[in-house]
C-alpha cells in the first residue's frame, strides 16, 4: 500500500509539473503576443513604389501612426515627395525607425480633386499648412514639445516650408532632407510656390533656423533633383551636406531609392539619436 500511494503521490507530482509547465508557456505564449513584433521592413524601392501608390492614401505603412505609441525619443514625422503617398515612400524607415523604439508618423499631404490616392501634388504653401497641423496633431497625442522631420524630395521642400510658417520653426529638432532640391528646378518642375520668398543667399524654401539641426542627403546619381549639388543647404554650424558617394563610392543609388538604401537610413538613425555608429555600405535602388 505505502509502494502504490508513492507510486500515486509520484505521478501527481508530475503531472502537477506538467500542468504548471503548461500554464506557464500558455501565459509565457499570451506575454509575447502582447508584445509588438517586429514590423515588416520592406528594401526593395521598385516593387515599394510601385504597389504603395496604388494604396490607399489614409493606409499608414508598418510602424507608422501606431495607436498609443510611447517613446522617450522624439516623434519622427515622415514627409513623402511628388506623386507618392505615405505607403510608397516609407515601407523601409517607417518600420525601421519603429522596431527601433521610435513612435512614426506620417500622412498622405498635397492631394488634389484629381490625384486619386496620391499627394505631393497641391501648391507646396497648401501642403506646408497641412502639415502643420498634422505636427500639431502629433505633438497633441505624444506630449512631445518637438517633432524630428524627414522629407523625401518634395518633402524636404514641404517641411522647410512648414519651418517660416509663425511658430513652427520652435516645433522641430531635426529636419532630415533625403533627395532634396534646395534650389533651381528639378525634372518635375519649375520651383514656384515659396512661403516667404527666399532672400539673396538663401535656398528656395527661405532662411534656416538657427535652433533646427539640418541634414541633407544626396546622391550623385540622383537624375530628378538635378544636378544633386541643387540640394546642398549653404554651410553652418547647424547644417551638414551628405553626399552618398563620398563615404560609399560604389553605391549608384538614385533618386527614388534614396528612402530604401540601408546606408542612408543608418544615417537617419545617427542622426536622430546623436551617434556615429559605423554604418556598412550597400549598393541601393539604382533609379
Amino acid at each position: 500500500m505505502a509502494h502504490s500511494d508513492r507510486s500515486f503521490n509520484t505521478r501527481l507530482t508530475t503531472w502537477a509539473g506538467a500542468v504548471a509547465m503548461a500554464v506557464t508557456g500558455v501565459v509565457t505564449g499570451v506575454g509575447a503576443a502582447s508584445a509588438a513584433p517586429p514590423y515588416p521592413v520592406v528594401t526593395d524601392a521598385g516593387v515599394a513604389s510601385v504597389t504603395g501608390d496604388l494604396q490607399p492614401a489614409q493606409l499608414s505603412p508598418p510602424g507608422s501612426n501606431v495607436p498609443g505609441c510611447r517613446s522617450d525619443r522624439m516623434p519622427v514625422v515622415l514627409l513623402h515627395g511628388t506623386a507618392q503617398n505615405q505607403m510608397s515612400a516609407w515601407q523601409y524607415l517607417a518600420p525601421t525607425l519603429a522596431n527601433r523604439g521610435y513612435c512614426v508618423y506620417s500622412l498622405t499631404y498635397g492631394q488634389t480633386s484629381w490625384s486619386a490616392q496620391i499627394g505631393g501634388l497641391a501648391q507646396r504653401e497648401t501642403s506646408a499648412k497641412q502639415v502643420g497641423a498634422f505636427v500639431d496633431g502629433v505633438l497633441r497625442r505624444t506630449g512631445a514639445r518637438q517633432v524630428d522631420l524627414i522629407g523625401f524630395s518634395q518633402g524636404n521642400a514641404v517641411a522647410q516650408l512648414m519651418t517660416q510658417l509663425p511658430g513652427r520653426a520652435a516645433q522641430v529638432r531635426h529636419l532630415i532632407g533625403l533627395g532634396p532640391s534646395n534650389k533651381g528646378i528639378s525634372k518635375l518642375g519649375s520651383i514656384t510656390d515659396r512661403l516667404p520668398a527666399r532672400a539673396p543667399g538663401e535656398n528656395d524654401w527661405g532662411p534656416t533656423h538657427p535652433a533646427i539641426e539640418y541634414t541633407m542627403i544626396m546622391t550623385r546619381h540622383d537624375e530628378v533633383s538635378a544636378p544633386y549639388s541643387n540640394g546642398f543647404l549653404p554651410a553652418a554650424a547647424n547644417v551638414r551636406n551628405v553626399v552618398v558617394q563620398d563615404h560609399c563610392p560604389r553605391d549608384t543609388v538614385g533618386h527614388v531609392g534614396l528612402p530604401y538604401d540601408s546606408w542612408v537610413g543608418g544615417q537617419v538613425r545617427n542622426t536622430l539619436a546623436g551617434t556615429r555608429a559605423p554604418v556598412r555600405c550597400t549598393v541601393g535602388y539604382p533609379l
